[in-house]
């Protein structure tokens, strides 16, 4: 079963203008009739949703699900002819085997990275394949084509990154298991003009370029797959002379946001419904309904992703939903013990302050081992007191907790080891 190119470019061309809405209301009336023909699919196909539906076409009376969920029930839920067990075992055997090019029962198969504590599969049909493709390429992509040598590092192919090869445009996949200075060689030959890696694989890419041994000439870096933080942002933007640099804000479950030319990141409203459960003013934790997910329904899904609203209006023109950033995991929250006894969630956008105000640092990570110790491993600057560093951030801790209203912790420091076979995080709560 091969792409359709002529889906694709039609993906491409629905997708291409984020700014096609002119209001709120028409990207609600528009969700509203997409909501509509899912509910009808999966009423027919989803035995899981069948049962529940029966004579309600009523988006809100399904339940909210979970990864856990999604795996527990998955025979049931899915809408093709596919069995967890097999659909493992093929997705597994591919990632052993670094051969991602197979499909099962004409399906593209993969397995989400286990990142919130369970293993996942996700299931594709070539339709979906090539509308993800368009979606991806409309959104990213100039708005006029030129030639365009695409690069993308990622944990593992699939078959959807490589639907497109043209005369104009041509995608590379770089296996991050691969030597480093392999990738750096093939990259010195190539023409790449679009550079797409997450941010633990871009730093070594930066650190590269700076000492002399990557040259580069880049139209676009997007970050992917890791939470890109305002720092790394900031030092991508100075050593591959970007203005921007964009994100995909993706995960098995759904393409859900883009960032825009002005660096704002918004959600697909027009691929997603979102649902918000609120933890305070700004912040929320997304439910996701995705209209263009048929074989694997995608139906008040809830992530546990840490979401932050963008509370000026995003000078783009987009009426889609727009997010100050990515703040993390949920279970990534740091809880501290209060002064009355009991807990105190602390985000990671205040943990990490904690580091970021302080200079000579080059790489960090903060990890709560309980609620009163937590490990931080550092890269240092060279030439740097790192007595002196580390006496600085147990200030910065002590400041916040003060601030708080949290006792003291126990702060132990550790040396901090870059690898790219594990996604970049920051704050890590265990």
């Amino acid at each position: 079963m091969t792409h359709n190119k002529f889906r694709i470019i039609f993906s491409y061309l629905k997708y291409r203008n984020s700014k096609k809405f002119r209001s709120r209301e028409a990207i609600h009336k528009y969700q509203k009739k997409e909501i509509k023909n899912l509910l009808k699919h999966i009423k027919k196909y989803s035995l899981y949703y069948r049962t529940i539906l029966k004579d309600n076409d009523n988006l809100f009376s399904l339940p909210i699900i979970n990864k856990s969920v999604m795996m527990e029930n998955f025979d049931e839920l899915v809408c093709v002819d596919i069995k967890k067990e097999e659909a493992l075992k093929f997705a597994v055997s591919a990632e052993k085997g670094r051969n991602f090019n197979n499909k099962l029962n004409g399906l593209t198969v993969g397995l989400s990275s286990g990142t919130s504590g369970h293993q996942g599969i996700f299931i594709a049909s070539q339709k979906e394949a090539d509308i993800w493709t368009g979606a991806i390429l409309g959104r990213f992509l100039p708005y006029t084509i030129g030639k365009q040598e695409i690069a993308f590092f990622l944990r593992a192919n699939s078959t959807l990154y490589e639907n497109v090869k043209t005369r104009k445009i041509s995608f590379t996949y770089y296996d991050i298991y691969k030597p480093l200075e392999q990738h750096i060689h093939n990259l010195n030959q190539s023409n790449t003009s679009i550079l797409i890696a997450p941010p633990s694989v871009l730093i070594l890419l930066a650190e590269a370029v700076q000492e002399g041994k990557l040259h580069m000439n880049l139209k676009k870096v997007i970050s992917v797959a890791e939470v890109l933080e305002k720092t790394d942002e900031e030092y991508f933007k100075s050593v591959f002379g970007q203005n921007v640099i964009h994100q995909v804000y993706q995960c098995t479950e759904g393409f859900l946001g883009f960032t825009c030319e002005y660096g704002t990141l918004h959600i697909n409203e027009d691929i997603v419904f979102i649902e918000e459960e609120k933890i305070d003013e700004n912040r929320f934790i997304p439910v996701i309904t995705d209209f263009t997910r048929r074989s694997q329904p995608i139906v008040r899904y809830r992530l546990n992703d840490v979401l932050l609203h963008k509370k000026e209006k995003c000078p783009c023109g987009s009426h889609f939903m727009a997010l100050e950033k990515i703040e993390g995991r949920e279970d990534d929250v740091f809880i501290f013990e209060n002064k009355n006894g009991n807990d105190t969630k602390v985000f990671s956008d205040i943990i990490s302050r904690c580091i970021l105000y302080v200079n000579g640092i080059k790489q960090y990570q903060v990890i709560q081992e309980n609620k009163k110790a937590i490990r931080i491993l550092l890269e240092y600057e060279k030439n740097i007191d790192q007595q002196s560093v580390q006496k600085q951030i147990k200030t910065e801790f002590s400041n916040t907790l003060s601030r708080l209203g949290c006792m003291d912790i126990d702060m132990t420091f550790d040396r901090y080891t870059h690898t790219t076979d594990k996604k970049l995080k920051r704050v890590i709560r265990l």
